[in-house]
């Protein structure tokens, strides 16, 4: 069944409300207050879609997992043009003036420190220029293009559409998102997603861009999750395969609360090595979520796909100068704890980042408001790092003064589908989309 759409004077959704309307109320119980829900499509009846088995894939034991950056993150401020005097005549306050230099024409931002040490050793791909015709700037809006990748909601969502033509409904754990709620981008129409919370959602907090919407951004956040629905647990092979999912899961929750309580050990070397030895990870972690992503991808129940969402509120219209470096400094920290903790089994994952649009190429005074074409990375021993595609003109804006893009997002799933063994994006994307040449 459908989820009901919000009234029209609804003026405000809180988290309660929006995780109770999901249904997060079924999940299996696994252990230390967390559960597993597992999601099955929801909307109009399945019309003509690919069945399992139709789509030529061969994942090889790989996992892809995808970051969701929700909010718009800055990529101008995160990927930094060095020699272009017009980045600082857009930003006189916000130009970020110390960047790691990578190759003397661009730098990533100083507190992307460790992700600046694996470009240099060849594992971090930055693609540039990633955007879409038209673009819509509300954050559901275009989201929805982004999940579906096919131009906007009710279609299920691009990943969804690989699981269709590739598991199936046979495996429910092919696909796990780790946040406050399940990603649009999993949902598929023959096919189930599960999601990995505790009784709050993961995290305590959802972002603040998520959280109290209003009027329109209402409806199109109920509509957004629309075609979601828990999935009918009731059927024995399902049911073995959920008690399946949690046996295999207890321990891995077991390990990752031992590891949350007692913080990461820190290298002896750092100068602040003892006052992390006991630090908690905080609300909305990407360093809590990513270390539950390396204990799934270690476990004997390793998803092919693994989406981390609600990490942080990246909608930086203001105060932006304090809060990006914070925000970045989390994610720099969770790709480089993911990949630690990986150790030899990094070899078979990719990661890659996602965001609904990047932010306008000039500031507004202490932030940057909603804009269009945006970067990425794609990390992973298995990279071949470097610089693909063409960074925006900052000179040629377009008429709202946003960055016009130069490639496609698409290409950048296309990338990502490429590592799970996928040639025909077409099937998945609804065109035939090159891949970028990332991979070694």
């Amino acid at each position: 069944m459908n989820m009901p759409r919000p009234r029209s004077n609804r003026t405000d959704v809180t988290r309660r409300d929006f995780l109770r309307t999901l249904g997060v109320g079924t999940a299996v119980t696994v252990g230390a207050g967390y559960g597993l829900s597992v999601w099955e499509w929801g909307g109009e009846p399945a019309g003509a879609t690919m069945r399992a088995g139709e789509l030529e894939a061969d994942a090889n034991g790989r996992t892809l997992v995808v970051v969701e950056m929700g909010g718009g993150n800055d990529g101008l401020n995160t990927v930094v043009p060095l020699t272009d005097g017009r980045y600082r005549d857009l930003r006189p306050t916000l130009a970020v003036t110390d960047a790691i230099d990578l190759d003397g024409e661009v730098g990533l931002h100083p507190s992307l420190a460790k992700l600046a040490k694996r470009y240099d050793d060849g594992q971090v791909a930055i693609v540039q220029g990633l955007g879409y015709d038209d673009p819509d700037l509300s954050h559901f809006g275009s989201f929805a293009i982004w999940w579906s990748a096919k131009g906007g909601a009710g279609g299920g969502g691009w990943l969804g559409a690989y699981l269709d033509g590739t598991v199936g409904f046979d495996d429910p754990l092919a696909a796990i998102a780790i946040g406050p709620g399940p990603s649009p981008a999993l949902i598929g129409r023959q096919s189930f997603a599960t999601t990995i919370a505790n009784s709050d959602g993961l995290q305590p907090q959802i972002p603040a861009w998520l959280d109290a919407p209003s009027g329109q951004d209402a409806d199109e956040l109920v509509a957004a999750w629309s075609d979601f629905t828990p999935a009918k647990v009731d059927t024995s092979a399902l049911v073995g395969q959920v008690q399946r999912a949690v046996g295999l899961t207890v321990k891995a929750r077991t390990q990752l609360d031992q590891a949350l309580t007692d913080g990461p050990e820190p290298d002896p070397g750092e100068s602040n090595a003892a006052g992390r030895r006991n630090t908690r990870y905080q609300d909305a972690s990407v360093a809590e979520s990513l270390l539950l992503a390396a204990q799934l991808v270690q476990s004997p129940a390793k998803p092919r796909v693994i989406y981390v969402n609600g990490v942080g509120d990246f909608d930086t219209h203001e105060g932006q100068a304090e809060r990006h470096p914070l925000l970045l400094q989390q994610l720099d920290d969770g790709i480089d704890g993911f990949f630690n903790a990986l150790g030899k089994d990094a070899d078979k994952v990719t990661l890659m980042t996602v965001s609904e649009f990047g932010r306008r190429a000039a500031e507004n005074g202490s932030g940057t408001d909603h804009g269009t074409a945006n970067v990425h990375f794609v990390v992973g021993p298995r990279v071949q790092g470097g610089r693909y595609g063409e960074p925006p003109s900052l000179t040629d804006l377009d008429p709202h003064g946003n960055l016009r893009h130069t490639d496609d997002f698409r290409r950048h799933y296309a990338t990502g589908l490429a590592w799970l063994g996928v040639n025909d994006t077409e099937a998945v994307l609804g065109d035939d989309f090159k891949a970028f040449q990332v991979f070694k």
